[in-house]
């Protein structure tokens, strides 16, 4: 008797082993579905309910968009199956964000974008430099402050401690507004200030200064990281600040 119990018996198998000869190539959303479904749901057809997930939110990514409420919705589906599928898309950001961690990113204008990327979800206010040598690569990033960034708490010997012995010839202040727009602060032109003179003392100019607001707004302080990013609609340039 298949071990199924049902008239779908012997499909697992079947779709493991596909997956496991040819991993993912040629199955269609529902196959995906029922594969992950498998493993919450035991000895039972999953191939209906799969149906039923994409029906309901069109797409394997709007199934993983959606929120435990919302999948519990739809009958079938308990606590623990919604918990697992949401669980993919938080991997997924995970993983893109490790992947980042360890590229090699080069060129200004991919350096700044890299930064404001790393801002503009960012659930916090946060304050981060990134040092570049003078081959226009970025050779490591730092979290500086989180929370309320004041030039006041500013650590500068931490990076003074971190470009000492690198090849770093530029550096680069971005922090975040998660509640106002991209505009610059006179906290920050102070915090830029005092970065720039101790980065003059050891020969290391400060490049420019991010701020990154919500509404997708950005604003530059020197205007050197000029560059179109995509997910950004309105772009200041600023010289004093508000």
């Amino acid at each position: 008797m298949p071990s199924d119990g049902n008239k779908h018996g012997g499909h697992r198998d079947r779709l493991r082993e596909r997956f496991i000869r040819d991993g993912l190539d040629g199955f269609e959303e529902h196959n995906i579905l029922e594969l992950l479904l498998f493993y919450t749901i035991p000895q039972k057809d999953t191939n209906e309910l799969a149906h039923a997930l994409l029906e309901r939110f069109g797409s394997l990514e709007g199934v993983f968009c959606a929120d435990v409420e919302q999948l519990m919705q739809v009958e079938g589906v308990g606590e623990h199956t919604a918990l697992f599928l949401t669980l993919f898309e938080e991997l997924s950001k995970e993983y893109k964000e490790d992947r980042r961690q360890n590229e090699v990113i080069i060129g200004m204008r991919n350096i700044a974008e890299f930064a404001v990327r790393k801002l503009t979800f960012s659930p916090i206010e946060c304050l981060i430099v990134l040092f570049i040598d003078n081959k226009q690569c970025m050779l490591n990033w730092h979290y500086l402050q989180e929370g309320t960034v004041s030039a006041d708490e500013l650590d500068i010997r931490t990076i003074i401690r971190m470009v000492m012995g690198t090849n770093t010839t530029r550096v680069l202040l971005a922090r975040n507004y998660c509640k106002g727009r991209g505009i610059l602060h006179r906290a920050d032109l102070c915090i830029a200030n005092q970065v720039s003179d101790a980065l003059r003392n050891i020969g290391v100019s400060l490049f420019d200064y991010i701020v990154v607001g919500k509404n997708n707004t950005v604003a530059t302080l020197n205007g050197n990281a000029d560059f179109e990013f995509k997910k950004v609609t309105r772009y200041s340039k600023v010289g004093d600040p508000e």
